[in-house]
């Protein structure tokens, strides 16, 4: 079950990273600094933007399945996997609404299910730290896992005052949010390969 889950999360991510840099290369008019990644669903490159929500699902399913095989496996964080995975996987069919636009039913959903996925993997590299805090021989794994998960929720709390403050760099702060799930979601196809 653990090559099983370092597989998923290795393909999940290889994929994911590859259709977020193509995002932006292509001529969409976003910008990195202020517009989110979800902007990317509701243009004309949208199928690259479903394919890297599908494929964070997928890496999300793999952490899922490799932290249920480890040896003591937190089941806090195995559920957290899995709601990120769901959400991510998701929210690709709830495109959020297009800036400046009446609020839809569906762009409420898509903000629900962003939230879910963000606080699940930030809360998911939270416990981990603290269930691995308490093992010798992960305990780096553990640390590594602490300061990513602290990145994750620093910068969901800067994206939600600043989105509150009509702050420009929603989408500098949501960049540096997925740099840090990226980190985690490695840091834990490390952990699982070399438990």
């Amino acid at each position: 079950m653990r090559d099983a889950g370092v597989a998923l999360i290795a393909s999940g991510l290889s994929i994911g990273v590859v259709a977020l840099v193509l995002l932006h290369l292509r001529p969409s008019g976003l910008s990195p600094l202020r517009n989110p990644v979800s902007q990317y669903g509701i243009t004309r490159f949208k199928a690259g933007y479903r394919v890297q929500t599908l494929a964070y699902g997928l890496a999300g399913v793999g952490a899922a399945i490799g932290i249920a095989a480890l040896p003591r496996p937190s089941q806090l964080v195995v559920v957290l996997c899995c709601v990120f995975a769901v959400s991510r996987a998701g929210i690709t069919w709830f495109p959020m609404d297009a800036p400046g636009a009446e609020r839809s039913d569906t762009g409420r959903h898509h903000g629900q299910l962003a939230m879910c996925a963000f606080v699940a993997v930030a809360l998911a590299a939270a416990d981990l730290s603290r269930t691995l805090g308490h093992d010798h021989v992960s305990g780096a794994f553990g640390a590594v896992s602490g300061a990513l998960a602290a990145a994750m929720l620093v910068s969901l709390v800067t994206m939600a005052l600043g989105r509150r403050a009509g702050a420009g760099s929603f989408g500098l702060v949501e960049r540096i949010f997925y740099l840090s799930m990226t980190g985690w979601l490695v840091t834990v196809a490390v952990l699982i390969a070399s438990t």
